[in-house]
């Protein structure tokens, strides 16, 4: 069985943000992803993706912002939603203000949800982050209020990312099949089991969720003088169901 580590500082995750001093591996790996994304979604009038992981600490919210920056690098216009409103961290990667958010709006706190969206927290990508921690978040995710929501941004943005806590340990993710193209499994190479990835899929399969691909994440790369090193770089991969079986 893999061991577990535990979850990086949110300065640490930082660094692993896309930015101007990304290796070039890295942001083409993402590219990459992105092209199979689009391919998929081709003839999906749904373009809304949710990202999650099949436990937690497999980096699900920094590929998600990285995905949702790399969407926006080609002048569509994104939304990234802070749906993981049980330990959301968005807000702490990009130094946002959290008091008002996504559980403000279901919450109905906030009718109008423009007014909590940060704009252009990178050119062409936009932010709601998660508010303040709720009660009751599922019972706000499978709400009317997270359709109406969803249905809004949907015809605003040309796509829309939502990050959701890990599926194997609560249901959030699935909550969603129905008003979204689908779902993006994050795994994580010498942390994510196969036994985890079954169980997740298994899951995917009971409540009809289409899995759109997995984004492996944390490779190992071969150093300089010939051996291997640990190096944080994400490679997207897609698997058939029986792959797992």
């Amino acid at each position: 069985m893999a061991k577990k580590t535990d979850r990086l500082p949110i300065s640490q995750s930082r660094k692993f943000i896309l930015s101007n001093d990304t290796q070039f591996a890295i942001k083409e790996a993402y590219k990459t992803a992105r092209t199979n994304l689009v391919f998929s979604l081709a003839e999906n009038e749904k373009r809304i993706v949710v990202i999650t992981s099949c436990s937690p600490s497999e980096g699900k919210s920094t590929n998600c912002l990285n995905m949702a920056i790399t969407m926006a690098e080609t002048g569509a216009s994104v939304l990234l939603i802070d749906c993981d409103m049980r330990k959301p961290v968005v807000h702490s990667l990009l130094r946002l203000d959290n008091k008002t958010g996504l559980s403000s709006v279901l919450g109905g706190i906030v009718r109008d949800v423009s007014k909590v969206i940060d704009r252009n927290v990178r050119p062409h990508l936009d932010i709601l982050t998660s508010g303040p921690i709720p009660p009751n978040p599922a019972e706000l995710i499978s709400g009317s209020k997270m359709d109406q929501l969803l249905e809004l941004v949907g015809d605003h943005y040309d796509y829309v990312f939502i990050d959701t806590p890990p599926a194997n340990v609560v249901t959030d993710a699935f909550l969603l099949n129905t008003r979204t193209a689908g779902v993006i499994l994050v795994i994580k190479e010498g942390h994510t089991t196969h036994d985890e990835i079954r169980e997740c899929l298994d899951k995917a399969k009971m409540t009809n969720c289409r899995i759109l691909g997995f984004i492996k994440a944390n490779c190992l790369g071969k150093s300089t003088k010939g051996g291997y090193k640990y190096k944080y770089k994400y490679k997207n991969n897609y698997y058939k169901y029986s792959e797992y079986k």
